[in-house]
Parts: structure tokens; sequence; C-alpha cells
């Protein structure tokens, strides 16, 4: 079978789908406030979300505050436009499409003062990717010249289930009267499980072909993160360091074909998954008091998403994406664009804002054959309430992209048997990928304006 690497696998139905869920890996922080922005926020992180974005802004908290975001999208992918690589067949379109709900950010913040200095600890807990995907459809193969092969249906039927979460440790210090230092320390865990069934008819051997598998996946790892945040009366500049993760990994593997012997599989201790770097830099301004315009550029070195099945492996380092040696893949390293606006309405004893962003975020994988540049564009708009204790907050967010690319489609080319038929040499066809996702967001903030009362309770709780 096609297999690219644990990226491929665990972020993305099985290649064996022949359907790519096209996920961005990118690591923008939580928030209806940064996500109704654009997600330029990293020289703003001025609210209890402030560590996913930029640890350094913590210090801006001057009471007590408690987070929590919940996160609504609906992702659809539709294949167009598919042709064999021959020119001997056409394929019709399949749409798919996913929903997924759940609660993706909790923290607790407390500032307080160490040695004359405002400083502020966060522990939080962040759904950094929902894995939960259902495929169901058919997929027709049409003969358009009197060379190819008969034509036939392809059924699937494709279920992920399961998360990546990060529970992070996260301080800040004003070092000065402008600038702020920060850091958190991220400890990731993830185990998702994938199953796929699918059918040919007519197969390769005449009657249907078939293939369904099992597939179970592990992994747990650390990475740090460093911020650092200069702030004026009406302008801030942002930088952010997020160092590479390593993270162990397990993965077994089960499938049974009509077209191979049963597939049994499991990596051997000592697997590695190294997620890439990122660096972002941002800068907010304040024209007007109410007014707040913000501006990110964030760097991924996604040439270093890399995989190694086991320390002493005769293959050495993959790509995370395409399966291929760093130096054949066709990865590329990405610069991503976010600009974002907030303006702030007086009404009676609270403030109403208005936002507006635009993301652009070119992605790492890029199809080995083609080589064509993959972007997702991105708009965004918020609402929401801020009074003295509570901040309420929606954003909706639209994205949407189009990547031309290859694919393996027949269950005969899916594992690897297309040579000893005759068949044209891998991959069977090109064709379109449409992406498109809906995402509401949801973030509730309450603020401890009465900490007396806070420190008399925890008095009560741990003596005094």
């Amino acid at each position: 079978m096609r297999r690219t690497g644990l990226l491929t696998v665990a972020l993305t139905v099985a290649a064996a789908t022949a359907v790519a869920q096209d996920v961005s890996l990118s690591r923008p922080g939580s928030g209806a406030r940064a996500a109704g922005m654009g997600n330029a926020f990293i020289a703003v992180s001025d609210d209890g979300t402030a560590a996913s974005w930029n640890p350094a802004g913590l210090s801006q908290l001057v009471k007590p505050e408690f987070s929590l975001v919940h996160s609504t999208s609906r992702r659809d992918r539709r294949l167009e436009d598919f042709l064999t690589r021959d020119q001997s067949a056409a394929y019709t379109e399949l749409g798919t499409g996913s929903t997924t709900a759940d609660i993706e950010f909790a923290s607790a913040a407390v500032p307080f003062r160490l040695g004359g200095k405002p400083v502020t600890l966060q522990v939080g807990w962040r759904r950094l990717y929902q894995l939960a995907t259902h495929v169901h459809g058919d997929f027709q193969r049409v003969a358009i010249s009197p060379t190819a092969r008969p034509e036939s249906a392809l059924r699937i039927d494709a279920t992920t289930d399961g998360s990546v979460d990060l529970w992070s440790l996260a301080g800040a210090v004003r070092a000065t009267d402008r600038l702020s230092l920060g850091g958190s320390l991220d400890l990731y865990r993830g185990e998702w499980e994938e199953r796929v069934n699918m059918s040919e008819d007519p197969g390769i051997l005449g009657p249907p072909d078939f293939f369904s598998s099992a597939q179970t996946d592990r992994l747990s790892g650390h990475a740090l993160s460093f911020g650092l945040l200069l702030a004026y009366p009406s302008l801030s500049v942002g930088a952010v360091y997020h160092g590479a993760l390593s993270s162990d990994f397990a993965e077994t593997f089960s499938g049974r074909s009509s077209l191979t012997d049963p597939l049994e599989a499991s990596s051997a201790p000592g697997g590695q998954l190294r997620f890439p770097r990122s660096i972002g830099v941002g800068v907010a301004w304040r024209p007007r008091p109410l007014l707040r315009l913000a501006l990110d550029f964030t760097y991924d070195e996604w040439t270093r998403f890399l995989v190694d099945q086991t320390p002493d492996s005769p293959e050495g380092e993959r790509s995370g994406f395409d399966g291929l040696p760093p130096e054949l893949s066709a990865t590329r390293d990405t610069v991503a664009v976010n600009v974002g606006m907030e303006k702030l309405f007086a009404v009676k004893a609270a403030y109403v804002p208005l936002r507006l962003g635009v993301a652009y975020e070119p992605q790492g994988a890029r199809d080995p054959l083609v080589r064509e540049d993959s972007n997702y564009i991105g708009l965004a708009t918020g609402t929401g309430v801020n009074t003295n204790s509570l901040k309420l907050d929606l954003a909706l967010e639209y994205r949407w992209g189009n990547f031309h690319g290859s694919q393996d489609i027949s269950l005969v080319y899916q594992l690897g048997r297309s040579a000893e038929f005759d068949l044209p040499p891998a991959p069977e066809a090109e064709g379109n990928q449409r992406f498109q996702e809906w995402r509401l967001k949801v973030s509730v903030i309450y603020r401890v304006t009465d900490t007396d009362k806070l420190r008399d309770f925890l008095k009560k709780i741990f003596g005094s």
C-alpha cells in the first residue's frame, strides 16, 4: 500500500481512500478574539489565550483569568477533473464532508509580583488537532479511450477518530516598562484510530476487489516556546519562537484485501516524529484609542518535518508529507501572512467589538510529481461583549483552497500491484482537490476583579 509517513496517516484519511484530507498543520493559537482578527495576534496577546500566541503577552494581565474556548467546524472537499495519466479514463466527482465540535482550549492564569517585577503564570490545555473525519461515497471511472480498462465503481468508507492535545505551563515577566519576556513548556499527547473499507467493482481480477484495514497511532513528546513583546502606548511589536517537537510514536496496522496476503505491521521502539520549528513576528498599531490594526508573519520550516521509523532504519529520515528522503522531497518552507483589525464601541458599562481579518496560509506539502504550490486563503469576522469581569467573543472563519496533484485511485494501484498487470506506472491519475471550511469559535474569559475574595477562598481551602 502506498504509505507516505506518519502525518499523512495521522492527520488525514489514509492514502488508500483516494481522498486527500488537506489539514493545515500550522500552529496558530486559540481564541475567538484572535480568530476574528484573522489570527493576527502575536503583538496583541493580552488576554487569557495569550500563551498560545506569544507567551510574553501574559505579562499584560493584571487580574487572574480563566479561559474556555469552543470550536465547531465544517470541512468539505471535492475531487474533480481527475484523468488517468495516459488520458484513457476520467473519474466522476467525489464530495466529502465532516463536522466536528469540541472544547479547544482551557486555561487559568495568575499575575503577581516577584522581586518588584510583574509576573504571570498560566496552566493550559489545548486540542491542537481534532482528528474526526468520515469519508463515505462512490467514485466512478469512465472510459474515454478504446485503450482504457473496463469501467468500474469504487466505494469508500473511511473513519478517523482521535486527537493531538497539549498541556502547557507558561510564564512571563515584564522586564522593563516596555519589554516583556515569556516562555512555555508544551507536553504533546496524541492517539487516534483509523478504519478503512473499500471495494472496486469490477476489480482487476474480475470479481469486486476489496480492501479493509484498521490502524492505531500514538505519539508523545515536548517542545519549548519563547516570546518577547515591546509595548508602547500606540504600538506593540511581538516575536515568538516555537521550538521543534521531537516525539516518540507507535503505530500498529492490519489489513485484508483480495489483492494481497493479510497485512500486519507495527513500528519498532524508538520511532521519531520531528515537527519543525516556527518563527513569528507581529506588529499592532492603535491609530485611535478604540481601533487596533495588526499584521503577522510566520515562517514554518516544513523541510525539517521528518519521520524516522527507527534509529537504525536503513531508510533513514523521510518527509512527513510525501515519504521521500529530504533531498528528494517536494516539501517547501512557507511564510504565512495574517492581517486583522478590531474596533470597539462603548455600550453602557461594556464594549462591543467589530473584528475583521484576512489570512494567507501557504502549505508545506506539495505533490511530489506535479510539485505545484498549495495555499489556503481565509476570511474572518467576529464580535462579542467585554465587561470588567467577563469577555464573551464569537468569530466566524471561512477558508478555502484549490490544489492540483496526483493520486492512486484504483485498488490495484493503491496496493502496489499495477506493474504486475502491465498498467501504466503510478501514480494513476491527476486532478484537482477543492477545499473549504467554516469555523465558529466561542470564547469565554472570566476575570477575577475582587482578588481579596479569591485570596480568602484559597485560605479556607489550603489554610492560612
